[in-house]
Protein backbone atom coordinates (compact mmCIF):
# COMPACT_ATOMS: atom_id res chain seq x y z
CA UNK A 1 0.00 0.00 0.00
CA UNK A 2 3.04 2.22 0.47
CA UNK A 3 2.79 3.16 -3.30
CA UNK A 4 -0.67 4.52 -3.05
CA UNK A 5 -0.30 6.84 -0.07
CA UNK A 6 -1.09 9.95 -2.50
CA UNK A 7 -4.47 8.39 -2.99
CA UNK A 8 -7.56 11.12 -1.79
CA UNK A 9 -9.89 10.02 -0.36
CA UNK A 10 -13.82 11.83 0.38
CA UNK A 11 -15.29 10.26 3.46
CA UNK A 12 -19.01 10.57 3.28
CA UNK A 13 -21.14 10.56 6.81
CA UNK A 14 -23.67 12.41 9.02
CA UNK A 15 -22.38 11.82 12.01
CA UNK A 16 -19.53 14.04 12.83
CA UNK A 17 -17.84 11.45 15.18
CA UNK A 18 -17.50 8.83 12.81
CA UNK A 19 -16.40 10.98 9.80
CA UNK A 20 -13.36 12.23 12.35
CA UNK A 21 -12.37 8.26 13.54
CA UNK A 22 -12.47 7.17 9.89
CA UNK A 23 -10.13 10.31 9.12
CA UNK A 24 -7.59 9.73 12.08
CA UNK A 25 -7.69 6.04 11.17
CA UNK A 26 -6.78 6.69 7.54
CA UNK A 27 -4.19 9.29 8.53
CA UNK A 28 -2.72 6.46 10.73
CA UNK A 29 -2.05 4.81 7.71
CA UNK A 30 -0.31 7.40 6.05
CA UNK A 31 -2.83 9.03 3.93
CA UNK A 32 -3.18 12.82 3.97
CA UNK A 33 -5.38 14.16 1.12
CA UNK A 34 -8.91 13.52 3.22
CA UNK A 35 -11.81 15.25 2.63
CA UNK A 36 -15.17 15.00 4.44
CA UNK A 37 -19.01 15.23 3.28
CA UNK A 38 -21.76 15.30 5.71
CA UNK A 39 -24.16 13.75 3.32
CA UNK A 40 -24.05 12.80 -0.47
CA UNK A 41 -25.19 15.53 -1.78
CA UNK A 42 -22.61 17.54 0.32
CA UNK A 43 -19.67 15.10 -1.69
CA UNK A 44 -21.04 15.59 -5.31
CA UNK A 45 -20.45 19.44 -4.60
CA UNK A 46 -16.83 18.44 -3.55
CA UNK A 47 -16.53 15.89 -6.22
CA UNK A 48 -17.24 18.77 -9.04
CA UNK A 49 -14.54 21.11 -7.58
CA UNK A 50 -11.45 18.24 -6.53
CA UNK A 51 -10.12 14.80 -7.55
CA UNK A 52 -11.08 12.45 -5.61
CA UNK A 53 -9.84 8.57 -5.81
CA UNK A 54 -11.63 6.83 -3.32
CA UNK A 55 -15.16 7.78 -1.02
CA UNK A 56 -15.95 5.87 1.91
CA UNK A 57 -19.55 6.38 2.31
CA UNK A 58 -22.18 5.41 4.88
CA UNK A 59 -25.29 4.02 3.40
CA UNK A 60 -27.79 5.26 6.03
CA UNK A 61 -27.94 9.60 6.01
CA UNK A 62 -29.97 12.15 5.14
CA UNK A 63 -31.42 13.94 1.96
CA UNK A 64 -29.09 11.59 -0.31
CA UNK A 65 -28.16 7.85 1.10
CA UNK A 66 -25.18 5.92 0.48
CA UNK A 67 -26.15 3.95 -2.16
CA UNK A 68 -27.78 6.94 -3.68
CA UNK A 69 -24.44 8.37 -3.75
CA UNK A 70 -22.58 5.22 -5.24
CA UNK A 71 -26.02 5.49 -8.35
CA UNK A 72 -24.83 8.73 -9.14
CA UNK A 73 -21.46 8.07 -9.13
CA UNK A 74 -21.41 4.92 -11.53
CA UNK A 75 -23.71 6.52 -13.80
CA UNK A 76 -21.25 9.82 -14.47
CA UNK A 77 -18.17 9.03 -17.27
CA UNK A 78 -15.76 10.89 -15.09
CA UNK A 79 -16.46 9.33 -12.01
CA UNK A 80 -15.22 6.12 -13.64
CA UNK A 81 -11.90 5.46 -12.09
CA UNK A 82 -13.07 6.13 -8.57
CA UNK A 83 -13.04 3.20 -6.01
CA UNK A 84 -16.26 3.01 -3.62
CA UNK A 85 -16.26 1.58 -0.10
CA UNK A 86 -19.61 1.27 1.85
CA UNK A 87 -19.69 1.54 5.63
CA UNK A 88 -22.62 0.04 6.86
CA UNK A 89 -23.90 -1.51 10.54
CA UNK A 90 -26.28 -3.49 8.51
CA UNK A 91 -25.43 -7.19 6.99
CA UNK A 92 -28.59 -8.38 5.23
CA UNK A 93 -27.84 -10.01 2.15
CA UNK A 94 -30.81 -8.21 -0.02
CA UNK A 95 -28.13 -4.43 1.74
CA UNK A 96 -25.27 -5.99 0.01
CA UNK A 97 -26.87 -8.04 -3.16
CA UNK A 98 -28.47 -4.14 -3.66
CA UNK A 99 -24.67 -2.41 -3.30
CA UNK A 100 -22.95 -4.56 -5.54
CA UNK A 101 -25.81 -4.15 -8.29
CA UNK A 102 -24.70 -0.88 -8.42
CA UNK A 103 -21.12 -0.94 -8.32
CA UNK A 104 -19.35 -1.21 -4.27
CA UNK A 105 -16.11 -2.08 -4.48
CA UNK A 106 -15.78 -3.10 -0.63
CA UNK A 107 -17.53 -3.05 2.26
CA UNK A 108 -16.49 -1.92 5.91
CA UNK A 109 -18.92 -3.52 8.39
CA UNK A 110 -19.56 -1.39 11.79
CA UNK A 111 -17.84 -1.53 14.60
CA UNK A 112 -14.53 -1.89 12.48
CA UNK A 113 -10.85 -1.74 13.89
CA UNK A 114 -7.85 0.32 12.23
CA UNK A 115 -6.45 -3.43 10.99
CA UNK A 116 -9.55 -4.13 9.19
CA UNK A 117 -9.69 -0.93 7.71
CA UNK A 118 -6.36 -1.27 6.35
CA UNK A 119 -6.86 -4.51 5.00
CA UNK A 120 -10.04 -3.12 3.13
CA UNK A 121 -8.41 0.01 1.46
CA UNK A 122 -5.11 -2.12 0.59
CA UNK A 123 -7.19 -4.97 -0.89
CA UNK A 124 -9.84 -2.38 -3.00
CA UNK A 125 -6.39 -0.14 -4.24
CA UNK A 126 -5.06 -3.64 -5.68
CA UNK A 127 -7.49 -3.66 -8.05
CA UNK A 128 -9.45 -1.51 -10.53
CA UNK A 129 -13.20 -0.17 -9.70
CA UNK A 130 -15.61 -2.03 -10.69
CA UNK A 131 -16.77 -2.42 -13.92
CA UNK A 132 -20.93 -2.41 -14.75
CA UNK A 133 -22.61 -4.61 -17.54
CA UNK A 134 -25.09 -2.04 -19.48
CA UNK A 135 -27.98 -3.42 -17.66
CA UNK A 136 -26.31 -2.07 -14.39
CA UNK A 137 -25.43 0.83 -15.53
CA UNK A 138 -29.45 0.83 -16.62
CA UNK A 139 -30.95 0.21 -13.42
CA UNK A 140 -28.70 3.14 -11.56
CA UNK A 141 -29.18 5.55 -14.25
CA UNK A 142 -33.05 4.66 -13.71
CA UNK A 143 -33.15 5.12 -9.49
CA UNK A 144 -31.32 8.26 -10.25
CA UNK A 145 -33.92 9.80 -12.15
CA UNK A 146 -36.46 8.75 -9.79
CA UNK A 147 -34.52 10.46 -7.11
CA UNK A 148 -34.32 13.42 -9.17
CA UNK A 149 -37.78 13.72 -9.70
CA UNK A 150 -38.77 12.98 -6.32
CA UNK A 151 -36.78 15.95 -5.31
CA UNK A 152 -37.99 18.36 -8.08
CA UNK A 153 -41.30 17.49 -6.97
CA UNK A 154 -41.07 17.89 -3.22
CA UNK A 155 -38.90 21.17 -3.71
CA UNK A 156 -40.93 22.92 -6.53
CA UNK A 157 -44.59 21.37 -7.20
CA UNK A 158 -47.90 21.67 -4.55
CA UNK A 159 -48.81 18.20 -3.46
CA UNK A 160 -50.61 16.37 -6.29
CA UNK A 161 -53.83 15.24 -6.52
CA UNK A 162 -55.25 12.36 -8.76
CA UNK A 163 -58.92 12.43 -9.62
CA UNK A 164 -60.40 9.17 -11.07
CA UNK A 165 -64.08 9.50 -12.49
CA UNK A 166 -65.41 8.89 -15.66
CA UNK A 167 -67.27 11.53 -15.83
CA UNK A 168 -65.25 15.15 -17.07
CA UNK A 169 -67.83 17.24 -15.47
CA UNK A 170 -66.83 15.74 -12.00
CA UNK A 171 -63.48 15.91 -12.36
CA UNK A 172 -63.84 19.55 -13.59
CA UNK A 173 -65.69 20.38 -10.19
CA UNK A 174 -62.74 18.76 -8.30
CA UNK A 175 -59.86 20.53 -10.36
CA UNK A 176 -61.59 24.11 -9.76
CA UNK A 177 -62.59 23.21 -5.92
CA UNK A 178 -58.71 22.29 -5.32
CA UNK A 179 -56.16 24.13 -7.76
CA UNK A 180 -55.17 27.02 -5.87
CA UNK A 181 -53.38 24.71 -3.50
CA UNK A 182 -52.97 21.03 -4.94
CA UNK A 183 -51.80 20.17 -8.56
CA UNK A 184 -54.52 18.16 -10.40
CA UNK A 185 -54.27 14.81 -12.24
CA UNK A 186 -57.17 13.22 -13.77
CA UNK A 187 -57.91 9.96 -15.35
CA UNK A 188 -60.75 8.73 -16.34
CA UNK A 189 -60.39 4.87 -16.17
CA UNK A 190 -59.15 2.02 -13.86
CA UNK A 191 -56.03 1.50 -16.52
CA UNK A 192 -55.52 5.52 -17.26
CA UNK A 193 -54.98 6.14 -12.76
CA UNK A 194 -52.76 2.86 -12.21
CA UNK A 195 -50.12 3.87 -14.78
CA UNK A 196 -50.17 7.80 -13.21
CA UNK A 197 -49.23 5.62 -9.87
CA UNK A 198 -46.67 4.20 -11.46
CA UNK A 199 -44.89 7.08 -12.75
CA UNK A 200 -41.60 8.29 -10.31
CA UNK A 201 -43.56 10.91 -9.25
CA UNK A 202 -46.72 9.19 -7.26
CA UNK A 203 -50.18 11.33 -6.45
CA UNK A 204 -50.05 12.60 -2.35
CA UNK A 205 -53.82 11.26 -2.85
CA UNK A 206 -56.55 9.65 -4.98
CA UNK A 207 -59.90 10.85 -5.01
CA UNK A 208 -61.59 7.80 -6.54
CA UNK A 209 -64.97 7.67 -8.09
CA UNK A 210 -66.64 4.12 -7.61
CA UNK A 211 -69.47 3.54 -10.34
CA UNK A 212 -66.70 3.61 -13.30
CA UNK A 213 -67.13 1.00 -16.07
CA UNK A 214 -64.75 -1.95 -16.84
CA UNK A 215 -62.62 -1.08 -13.31
CA UNK A 216 -64.43 -0.19 -10.58
CA UNK A 217 -63.31 2.26 -7.71
CA UNK A 218 -63.54 -1.11 -5.23
CA UNK A 219 -61.17 -2.62 -7.71
CA UNK A 220 -58.56 0.39 -8.60
CA UNK A 221 -58.16 0.71 -4.85
CA UNK A 222 -57.66 -3.08 -4.34
CA UNK A 223 -55.13 -3.12 -6.86
CA UNK A 224 -53.37 -0.18 -5.41
CA UNK A 225 -53.65 -1.95 -1.81
CA UNK A 226 -51.30 -4.64 -2.96
CA UNK A 227 -48.61 -3.20 -4.44
CA UNK A 228 -46.16 -2.55 -2.01
CA UNK A 229 -44.94 0.42 -4.12
CA UNK A 230 -48.85 2.31 -4.11
CA UNK A 231 -49.83 1.10 -0.76
CA UNK A 232 -49.26 3.77 0.81
CA UNK A 233 -51.02 6.60 -1.19
CA UNK A 234 -53.91 7.35 0.60
CA UNK A 235 -56.95 6.70 -1.49
CA UNK A 236 -60.44 8.86 -0.63
CA UNK A 237 -63.76 7.44 -2.29
CA UNK A 238 -66.18 10.57 -3.57
CA UNK A 239 -68.91 8.68 -4.59
CA UNK A 240 -72.86 8.68 -4.57
CA UNK A 241 -73.25 5.78 -2.84
CA UNK A 242 -73.53 6.52 0.78
CA UNK A 243 -75.24 2.77 2.02
CA UNK A 244 -73.21 2.07 5.07
CA UNK A 245 -72.06 -1.37 3.58
CA UNK A 246 -70.29 0.57 0.50
CA UNK A 247 -68.48 2.84 3.22
CA UNK A 248 -67.56 -0.24 5.21
CA UNK A 249 -66.34 -2.22 2.12
CA UNK A 250 -63.90 0.96 1.51
CA UNK A 251 -62.23 1.45 4.96
CA UNK A 252 -61.41 -2.59 4.42
CA UNK A 253 -59.78 -2.34 1.37
CA UNK A 254 -57.81 0.73 2.58
CA UNK A 255 -59.55 4.24 1.86
CA UNK A 256 -59.06 6.87 4.69
CA UNK A 257 -62.18 8.80 4.16
CA UNK A 258 -65.42 8.49 2.24
CA UNK A 259 -67.34 11.48 0.98
CA UNK A 260 -70.37 11.26 -0.58
CA UNK A 261 -71.72 13.61 -3.99
CA UNK A 262 -73.33 16.05 -4.36
CA UNK A 263 -70.28 17.22 -1.79
CA UNK A 264 -69.46 20.69 0.05
CA UNK A 265 -66.34 22.18 -1.94
CA UNK A 266 -65.39 23.42 1.95
CA UNK A 267 -66.01 20.04 2.91
CA UNK A 268 -63.83 18.38 0.33
CA UNK A 269 -61.41 21.16 0.90
CA UNK A 270 -60.85 20.86 4.68
CA UNK A 271 -60.74 16.60 4.39
CA UNK A 272 -58.37 16.83 1.58
CA UNK A 273 -55.99 19.03 3.50
CA UNK A 274 -56.41 16.65 6.42
CA UNK A 275 -55.25 13.69 4.56
CA UNK A 276 -52.42 15.71 2.76
CA UNK A 277 -51.07 16.58 6.04
CA UNK A 278 -51.36 13.59 7.45
CA UNK A 279 -49.59 11.85 4.72
CA UNK A 280 -46.84 14.19 4.37
CA UNK A 281 -45.98 14.03 8.01
CA UNK A 282 -45.74 10.32 7.84
CA UNK A 283 -43.42 10.33 4.40
CA UNK A 284 -41.11 12.91 6.72
CA UNK A 285 -41.23 10.81 9.84
CA UNK A 286 -40.65 7.59 8.09
CA UNK A 287 -37.56 8.85 6.23
CA UNK A 288 -36.40 10.66 9.65
CA UNK A 289 -36.83 6.90 11.52
CA UNK A 290 -34.04 5.26 9.28
CA UNK A 291 -31.19 8.14 10.41
CA UNK A 292 -32.66 7.56 14.31
CA UNK A 293 -31.88 4.11 13.60
CA UNK A 294 -28.93 3.98 12.06
CA UNK A 295 -27.69 6.79 15.06
CA UNK A 296 -28.82 4.14 17.64
CA UNK A 297 -26.46 1.51 16.05
CA UNK A 298 -23.71 3.71 15.61
CA UNK A 299 -23.65 4.70 19.37
CA UNK A 300 -23.82 1.28 20.19
CA UNK A 301 -21.02 0.50 17.52
CA UNK A 302 -19.11 3.56 19.97
CA UNK A 303 -19.74 1.93 23.11
CA UNK A 304 -18.37 -0.93 21.59
CA UNK A 305 -15.10 0.46 20.32
CA UNK A 306 -14.91 2.11 23.31
CA UNK A 307 -14.92 -0.71 25.86
CA UNK A 308 -12.59 -2.53 23.09
CA UNK A 309 -9.86 0.41 23.76
CA UNK A 310 -10.25 0.79 27.32
CA UNK A 311 -9.69 -2.43 28.21
CA UNK A 312 -5.92 -2.34 25.96
CA UNK A 313 -4.87 0.16 28.84
CA UNK A 314 -6.70 -1.64 31.70
CA UNK A 315 -5.19 -5.02 30.56
CA UNK A 316 -1.60 -3.53 30.55
CA UNK A 317 -2.28 -2.19 34.07
CA UNK A 318 -3.31 -5.46 35.36
CA UNK A 319 -0.84 -7.64 34.65
CA UNK A 320 1.84 -4.64 35.40
CA UNK A 321 0.43 -5.13 38.84
CA UNK A 322 0.12 -8.86 38.94
CA UNK A 323 4.09 -8.66 38.00
CA UNK A 324 4.94 -6.09 40.73
CA UNK A 325 2.63 -8.42 43.00
CA UNK A 326 4.74 -11.83 42.46
CA UNK A 327 8.13 -9.90 42.43
CA UNK A 328 7.45 -9.24 46.00
CA UNK A 329 8.30 -5.49 45.00
CA UNK A 330 9.10 -2.73 47.95
CA UNK A 331 6.39 -3.98 50.89
CA UNK A 332 5.48 -0.49 51.71
CA UNK A 333 3.78 -0.40 48.49
CA UNK A 334 2.27 -3.60 48.41
CA UNK A 335 -1.23 -2.17 49.65
CA UNK A 336 -1.43 0.80 46.86
CA UNK A 337 -0.33 -1.86 44.20
CA UNK A 338 -2.90 -4.05 45.72
CA UNK A 339 -5.66 -1.39 45.76
CA UNK A 340 -4.80 -0.24 41.54
CA UNK A 341 -5.37 -4.06 40.49
CA UNK A 342 -8.74 -4.30 42.57
CA UNK A 343 -9.80 -0.91 40.99
CA UNK A 344 -8.64 -1.93 37.86
CA UNK A 345 -10.39 -4.86 37.46
CA UNK A 346 -13.59 -2.81 38.77
CA UNK A 347 -13.22 -0.81 36.08
CA UNK A 348 -12.83 -3.77 33.38
CA UNK A 349 -16.07 -5.23 35.15
CA UNK A 350 -17.87 -2.04 34.48
CA UNK A 351 -16.61 -1.81 30.66
CA UNK A 352 -18.01 -5.09 30.16
CA UNK A 353 -20.88 -4.05 31.98
CA UNK A 354 -22.15 -1.21 29.77
CA UNK A 355 -24.45 -2.85 27.56
CA UNK A 356 -26.10 -4.81 30.36
CA UNK A 357 -28.62 -2.17 31.46
CA UNK A 358 -30.14 -1.72 28.28
CA UNK A 359 -30.82 -5.50 28.17
CA UNK A 360 -32.23 -5.50 31.77
CA UNK A 361 -34.60 -2.83 30.50
CA UNK A 362 -35.31 -4.39 27.53
CA UNK A 363 -36.07 -7.60 29.56
CA UNK A 364 -33.62 -9.91 27.73
CA UNK A 365 -30.74 -10.23 30.41
CA UNK A 366 -30.07 -13.28 32.03
CA UNK A 367 -28.02 -13.51 35.47
CA UNK A 368 -25.65 -15.96 36.13
CA UNK A 369 -26.30 -16.05 39.99
CA UNK A 370 -23.87 -17.49 42.15
CA UNK A 371 -22.41 -17.84 45.60
CA UNK A 372 -20.69 -14.51 46.48
CA UNK A 373 -19.38 -13.67 49.66
CA UNK A 374 -21.26 -10.15 50.03
CA UNK A 375 -18.97 -9.06 53.52
CA UNK A 376 -15.82 -9.60 51.55
CA UNK A 377 -16.99 -8.08 48.74
CA UNK A 378 -18.18 -4.83 50.68
CA UNK A 379 -14.92 -4.91 52.43
CA UNK A 380 -13.30 -4.91 48.91
CA UNK A 381 -15.89 -1.81 47.72
CA UNK A 382 -15.14 -0.07 51.19
CA UNK A 383 -11.65 0.11 50.76
CA UNK A 384 -11.93 1.10 46.92
CA UNK A 385 -13.65 4.27 48.05
CA UNK A 386 -11.39 5.13 51.21
CA UNK A 387 -9.05 7.65 49.74
CA UNK A 388 -11.97 9.12 47.75
CA UNK A 389 -13.51 9.70 51.11
CA UNK A 390 -10.06 10.45 52.92
CA UNK A 391 -9.85 13.47 50.55
CA UNK A 392 -12.57 15.56 52.48
CA UNK A 393 -11.86 13.89 56.03
CA UNK A 394 -15.04 11.24 55.38
CA UNK A 395 -14.73 7.88 57.40
CA UNK A 396 -16.15 5.19 56.40
CA UNK A 397 -16.90 2.55 58.93
CA UNK A 398 -17.22 -0.86 58.36
CA UNK A 399 -19.11 -3.82 59.88
CA UNK A 400 -19.62 -7.11 58.91
CA UNK A 401 -19.27 -10.83 59.92
CA UNK A 402 -17.00 -13.08 58.39
CA UNK A 403 -19.31 -14.30 55.51
CA UNK A 404 -22.71 -13.26 54.51
CA UNK A 405 -22.98 -16.06 51.32
CA UNK A 406 -25.90 -14.08 48.52
CA UNK A 407 -26.99 -16.24 45.70
CA UNK A 408 -26.07 -12.98 43.52
CA UNK A 409 -23.70 -12.03 40.44
CA UNK A 410 -20.75 -10.61 41.50
CA UNK A 411 -19.82 -8.37 38.55
CA UNK A 412 -23.48 -6.35 39.22
CA UNK A 413 -23.10 -6.42 42.81
CA UNK A 414 -19.77 -4.44 42.31
CA UNK A 415 -21.83 -1.66 39.79
CA UNK A 416 -24.90 -1.42 42.44
CA UNK A 417 -22.67 -1.10 45.77
CA UNK A 418 -19.98 1.29 44.12
CA UNK A 419 -23.11 3.30 42.57
CA UNK A 420 -24.39 3.97 46.14
CA UNK A 421 -21.01 4.34 47.59
CA UNK A 422 -19.81 6.87 45.79
CA UNK A 423 -23.61 8.44 46.33
CA UNK A 424 -22.47 8.27 49.78
CA UNK A 425 -19.87 9.86 49.51
CA UNK A 426 -20.80 12.98 47.18
CA UNK A 427 -23.80 13.63 49.41
CA UNK A 428 -21.83 13.22 53.01
CA UNK A 429 -19.88 16.78 54.32
CA UNK A 430 -16.62 16.85 55.28
CA UNK A 431 -15.59 15.30 57.91
CA UNK A 432 -18.56 13.01 58.89
CA UNK A 433 -18.91 9.27 59.20
CA UNK A 434 -20.59 6.98 56.37
CA UNK A 435 -21.82 3.75 57.97
CA UNK A 436 -21.39 0.48 55.96
CA UNK A 437 -22.86 -3.00 57.33
CA UNK A 438 -23.80 -6.42 56.05
CA UNK A 439 -25.88 -8.85 58.06
CA UNK A 440 -27.95 -11.46 57.37
CA UNK A 441 -31.63 -10.47 58.13
CA UNK A 442 -33.59 -13.78 57.85
CA UNK A 443 -33.62 -15.78 54.26
CA UNK A 444 -31.86 -12.71 53.19
CA UNK A 445 -28.29 -11.02 52.84
CA UNK A 446 -28.82 -6.80 53.65
CA UNK A 447 -26.55 -4.59 52.79
CA UNK A 448 -27.05 -0.86 54.49
CA UNK A 449 -25.02 2.43 53.80
CA UNK A 450 -25.50 4.96 55.57
CA UNK A 451 -24.63 9.01 55.14
CA UNK A 452 -25.36 12.01 56.74
CA UNK A 453 -28.01 14.49 55.26
CA UNK A 454 -31.62 14.16 53.83
CA UNK A 455 -32.13 13.21 50.54
CA UNK A 456 -34.30 16.33 48.85
CA UNK A 457 -37.98 16.47 49.43
CA UNK A 458 -38.93 16.78 45.59
CA UNK A 459 -37.20 13.63 45.05
CA UNK A 460 -37.83 11.25 47.44
CA UNK A 461 -41.09 9.45 45.74
CA UNK A 462 -39.47 9.79 42.35
CA UNK A 463 -35.53 8.70 43.12
CA UNK A 464 -35.24 5.41 41.63
CA UNK A 465 -36.80 6.77 38.16
CA UNK A 466 -34.62 7.59 35.53
CA UNK A 467 -32.67 10.74 35.01
CA UNK A 468 -33.87 11.75 38.89
CA UNK A 469 -31.29 14.49 40.41
CA UNK A 470 -31.25 17.39 42.28
CA UNK A 471 -28.87 20.03 42.25
CA UNK A 472 -26.00 17.59 42.29
CA UNK A 473 -23.56 18.85 39.47
CA UNK A 474 -22.39 16.18 36.50
CA UNK A 475 -25.53 14.14 37.99
CA UNK A 476 -26.86 11.77 35.35
CA UNK A 477 -29.59 10.94 37.67
CA UNK A 478 -29.11 7.10 36.72
CA UNK A 479 -27.22 5.94 40.03
CA UNK A 480 -29.84 4.37 42.17
CA UNK A 481 -31.90 3.88 39.04
CA UNK A 482 -29.39 1.48 37.90
CA UNK A 483 -29.18 0.45 41.18
CA UNK A 484 -32.69 -0.51 41.50
CA UNK A 485 -32.44 -2.68 38.23
CA UNK A 486 -29.51 -4.43 39.41
CA UNK A 487 -31.11 -5.43 42.63
CA UNK A 488 -34.36 -6.71 41.13
CA UNK A 489 -32.89 -8.47 38.78
CA UNK A 490 -30.89 -10.50 41.22
CA UNK A 491 -34.30 -11.22 42.82
CA UNK A 492 -33.16 -9.04 45.36
CA UNK A 493 -34.91 -5.62 46.27
CA UNK A 494 -33.68 -2.16 47.19
CA UNK A 495 -35.23 0.86 49.62
CA UNK A 496 -34.15 3.73 51.98
CA UNK A 497 -34.88 5.67 54.99
CA UNK A 498 -34.20 9.88 54.76
CA UNK A 499 -34.82 12.02 57.85
CA UNK A 500 -32.93 15.18 58.69
CA UNK A 501 -32.18 13.29 61.77
CA UNK A 502 -31.21 9.96 60.91
CA UNK A 503 -29.44 11.33 57.73
CA UNK A 504 -29.75 8.42 54.54
CA UNK A 505 -29.95 5.17 54.91
CA UNK A 506 -29.81 2.78 51.60
CA UNK A 507 -30.69 -1.17 52.28
CA UNK A 508 -30.49 -3.53 49.43
CA UNK A 509 -31.55 -7.27 50.30
CA UNK A 510 -30.27 -10.23 48.22
CA UNK A 511 -31.26 -14.04 48.52
CA UNK A 512 -29.01 -15.75 50.87
CA UNK A 513 -27.13 -18.67 48.62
Amino acid sequence: MEAAKSTSFLIVDDFELMRKTLRNNLISLGFDNIMMAGDGEEAIKILKNHSVDCIISDWNMPRMTGLQLLQYIRCDVQYQNMHFMMVTAEGERNMVNRAIDAGVDQFLVKPFTQITLRDKVSTMLKHGPRVLSKSAVATNQSANRERQAKEAASKNSKPLILAVDDVATNIAIIADTLKDNYKIKAANSGVAALKICSNARQPDLILLDIMMPEMDGYQICETLKNNPKTAHIPVIFLTAKSETIDMKKGFELGAVDYITKPCNPDILKARVATHIKLKLSKDALEERVDTLVENARLREDVERITRHDLKNPLSAIIGSCEAILNDKWVPNCMSSVENIREASMSMLGMINRTLDIYKIEAGIYRPKLERVNLAELMHRMVNSFRMQAQNRTINIVYQAPSDCIALAEEMLCISMFGNLLNNAVEASPDGENIYVTTNQVGDVCEVSINNVGEIPQEIQTTLFDKYVTAGKQGGTGLGTYSAKLMAETQKGRIRFDTSPYEGTTFYVQLPIA
